[in-house]
């Protein structure tokens, strides 16, 4: 083995024995917390160059103070009593958010108009405020419930809704899973043809 790779060899060995040191320190530290002073260790290097660390003093040995590890309490946990159901807030909560009408993959054929209804649990609130997106535009309610909507004239293709509940901050509090539905017309070509579905 060469003197390089021996020396390469030895500050590996020194680095790892000053990890474990530095981590028994810790430990140590751990378990006194009111020993704010740290630990004392020492370093010497012996006839074959190898770098040692102890907790005993030895003669020549360069002594070196450790700090202690530096620790952390977490806050405490809310109670469970505090998040059990049927609190103040979990009455509060909507169980259930849902665009129910159209229905999910539904094909429509030559629809004047798509009526878009939306199904709470709890009801609304009467500060929340509901908002329906159709391929990403808002809709208008069309009823005093805010809970019905109303597409007029959509074009061919495939189209998808989304709805959300919104507290009085602006917070989402309620999301429906999207609602995907297909719209079919006679083609231009073909106007007599009937369109053919999903």
């Amino acid at each position: 083995m060469s003197m390089m790779n021996r020396l390469a060899s030895v500050h590996a060995l020194s680095a790892m024995a000053l990890a474990v040191l530095l981590g028994s320190a810790a430990a140590i530290a751990a378990d006194a917390p009111d020993a704010a002073a740290g630990t004392t260790t020492y370093r010497w290097v012996d006839a074959q160059g190898v770098v040692h660390y102890s907790d005993t003093p030895q003669p020549g040995a360069e002594k070196l103070q450790i700090q202690p590890a530096q620790t952390y309490q977490s806050a405490p946990t809310p109670s469970a009593a505090a998040s059990a159901p049927g609190d103040a807030a979990g009455a509060d909560s909507y169980r259930a958010c849902r665009i129910v009408q159209p229905s999910g993959e539904q094909s429509l054929f030559s629809p004047e108009h798509v009526p878009v209804s939306l199904q709470l649990d709890p009801a609304l609130h009467a500060d929340d405020q509901v908002t329906v997106t159709f391929d990403g535009q808002p809709l208008q309610p069309t009823d005093e419930s805010g809970l019905r909507f109303r597409i007029d004239s959509p074009d061919r293709g495939t189209h998808t809704l989304t709805a959300s509940v919104r507290d009085p901050s602006g917070k989402v509090v309620c999301s429906s899973p999207p609602v995907t539905f297909y719209v079919q017309r006679p083609s231009l070509l073909s106007p007599l043809a009937p369109a053919r579905g999903h």
